[in-house]
């Protein structure tokens, strides 16, 4: 829970700072469209790697153990 609110903040700020800076033509459409893929990338791509390497244990499929 505390991870996810944590994620959603830094889009949240990521977001309204980037829209920010165009309205205010502080950068333009080309800067703003890179900034917002490099906040999202900056949530989904720790996401993936965290999976990768926590996933639940009751979430992988169960095998059998050969004696």
């Amino acid at each position: 829970m505390y991870t996810t609110l944590l994620m959603s903040t830094g889009l949240t700020f990521g977001s309204i700072s980037a829209l920010f800076g165009l309205t205010h033509g502080i950068i333009d459409q080309t800067q703003y469209s890179l900034l917002i893929a490099a906040v999202i990338g900056s949530a989904v791509i720790p996401t993936i790697i965290a999976n990768a390497f926590y996933l639940p244990k009751y979430l992988l499929p169960k095998t059998k153990k050969e004696d």
